[in-house]
């Protein structure tokens, strides 16, 4: 749902409620965010790294920065400026009224799209779609990373090795994110 076309028409002013909260709370979740996670957000921001350091500083945040990190790291903006000491995960709903809120007229033009992180240790993004369901039948689409590295790791993965694999998956889906659709998924293959 976020966009850089919404994030374009933000203004660049302080929203934060509890700068203290704010300052902390940011640095925690920035600094445990995967490395693909921060690219995304500066990505969606349009700024760099350094304008994200500085909320650690200053507790001072904009909407510009904040809509994309909330996305991207699934927490509520709420949560990020001291409105509420819930850490809800971040809904569509929610930042619609966090944008209404703040003063900002807003009509959302897509649904959010939820994705699947088949490769979190891959170089590239892989997507796996929602699985067609058609009866008994289930028509899936998978990328995978095929680099040598890859394709090392997958000949040397034991049944041992797999499992705790697995493990994780599940524990990782039942946390919520990008790991529930693939879970899903990986469920399916093994029950086929």
């Amino acid at each position: 749902m976020v966009t850089s076309e919404l994030i374009s028409r933000l203004k660049q002013v302080n929203v934060s409620v509890d700068k203290d909260k704010t300052a902390a709370r940011v640095k925690n979740a920035f600094s445990s965010a995967t490395r693909k996670q921060k690219s995304a957000v500066e990505a969606l921001t349009g700024l760099k790294r350094t304008s994200i350091y500085r909320v650690f500083k200053t507790g001072n945040i904009s909407a510009k920065i904040l809509l994309p990190l909330a996305e991207t790291l699934n927490i509520t903006p709420f949560w990020f400026t001291g409105e509420s000491d819930d850490m809800e995960k971040c809904t569509d709903t929610l930042i619609i009224s966090f944008l209404d809120r703040h003063g900002y007229k807003f009509t959302p033009k897509q649904p959010r799209k939820k994705t699947a992180d088949v490769a979190e240790a891959s170089e590239q993004s892989a997507r796996t779609p929602a699985p067609a369901m058609d009866g008994d039948t289930v028509t899936l689409s998978v990328t995978l990373n095929s680099s040598a590295k890859m394709k090392e790791a997958a000949a040397n993965l034991d049944a041992d090795s797999a499992a705790q694999l697995l493990s994780a998956l599940s524990l990782r889906a039942k946390a919520g994110g990008n790991a529930e659709q693939l879970w899903d998924v990986v469920k399916l293959c093994l029950l086929s």
